[in-house]
């Protein structure tokens, strides 16, 4: 299996194509398709209303987790998927945590469970926002829906208000099936047995809409066939990282999961070493420095590691310009309300951590890389880009205490 894919590599079957002059990297987008859409318009590669390529020898890398967190998930997974299909030497998409935990979830039985011990989206926090199942079921459910999710929404709010008491996460899911907490022990919910089995009822129906949508529109076979790890101009792309006793061979393995039977994908003996490189952090810090090289010492021609991931408030560069933390918490709702579901469409009340407002504007950082410099690409300047650093650096630095 070939890792390489540009810089006069082999694609596919031997196929051949030109050396990339320019990299365009766009981090963790997680549901926003509004900011998805501008940092694609920023790279100057695409324009989306002819639908044409415009970046001549240029080459644009989305870095994995295009879901959860935020309510277009299916949106954002449309818009990269037709990019890869549309210019496929040209657009790379990896995969990310939240990408196979959402696939696994739509594909399996089990959902992730194998890989997570429940499927994420019977969480009650960082996975799959409420308001995703507003895509997926039919136009004349989605009134009734709405209300329903209302209620759901008030039974968060008081979930993530005893978490504050607490000072900490409160292990709570959305279902009763796991031995744990729900939020049907909590306000409206508890003590309402009527309200609570059409609200548990509606969860299952919706969670079958969506695994059925994934399926119907080719959406979960493409992100079986993102890859996990791509090697372009002179960098190594991967979503988590790679431990310093990453083999050559185990290199080479990091294609995608495949286009078989989902369940023959993820029962392949290749599942601890793709999962590792979708939520690896050691590369991290001074003390992974040394891990980097080791990496890179498996690669003669490539010169930096780039990672999503990990988010920070900007794009950051360490060891030496050997390590590239792409991450720079380009969701809107995540750096609104971190890794709390808190209602954007639906009307319910806001409190607590769902207080705030959803900015208008996009921040953060993409980056460009040519000729082995790479350069942070702000966020068109606006009025709202410095209070919105300094409220991004507070809810990333709690939403990272307990990042999955």
């Amino acid at each position: 299996m070939c890792l390489k894919l540009l810089l006069l590599a082999c694609v596919g079957l031997g196929e051949r194509i030109p050396k990339v002059e320019e990299v365009f990297i766009i981090g963790d987008l997680h549901a926003d398709i509004h900011c998805a859409k501008h940092w694609v318009r920023r790279s100057g590669y695409v324009d989306l209303d002819a639908w044409t390529w415009t970046g001549g020898a240029s080459a644009l890398v989305f870095m994995g987790d295009y879901v959860d967190r935020g309510p277009f998930s299916r949106q954002v997974l449309e818009l990269v998927r037709n990019l890869t299909t549309s210019f496929p030497e040209k657009v790379f998409a990896l995969m990310g945590n939240h990408d196979l935990y959402f696939l696994a979830d739509a594909v399996l039985p089990q959902g992730a469970r194998d890989l997570m011990g429940a499927p994420v989206q019977d969480f009650s926090y960082a996975f799959i926002h409420p308001e995703e199942y507003l895509n997926w079921i039919l136009p004349g459910e989605q009134a009734e829906a709405s209300s329903k999710l209302s209620t759901l929404f008030a039974a968060l709010g008081e979930v993530y208000a005893q978490q504050r008491r607490k000072r900490g996460p409160v292990p709570v899911m959305l279902k009763e099936e796991f031995g744990q907490m729900s939020i049907f022990d909590f306000a409206p919910l508890r003590h309402n047995a009527t309200l609570s089995n059409a609200l548990n009822q509606s969860l299952h129906f919706w969670q079958r809409r969506l695994a059925r949508g994934m399926r119907d529109s080719g959406l979960a076979r493409w992100l079986a066939e993102r890859p996990f790890a791509v090697e372009l101009a002179g960098a190594l792309f991967v979503h988590g990282g790679l431990p310093g006793k990453t083999t050559r061979e185990q290199l080479d393995m990091l294609g995608p999961l495949g286009d078989g039977d989902f369940s023959e994908l993820f029962s392949s003996g290749r599942l601890d070493l793709l999962h590792e490189a979708v939520t690896y952090r050691g590369l991290h810090g001074a003390a992974g420095c040394s891990e980097v090289d080791k990496v890179l010492d498996l690669l003669p021609d490539i010169e930096m590691i780039v990672l999503g991931h990990t988010p920070g408030e900007e794009v950051r560069r360490s060891c030496g310009n050997r390590l590239v933390s792409a991450d720079s918490a380009l969701s809107r709702y995540y750096r609104a309300y971190g890794n709390h579901y808190c209602p954007v469409q639906v009307a319910a009340e806001r409190k607590g951590a769902c207080r705030r407002t959803v900015a208008k504007q996009c921040a953060g950082q993409a980056s460009r890389l040519r000729g082995g410099q790479l350069t942070p690409v702000p966020s068109e300047p606006n009025p709202y880009e410095a209070s919105a650093k300094r409220k991004a650096g507070r809810l990333i630095s709690e939403a990272n205490a307990e990042e999955l």
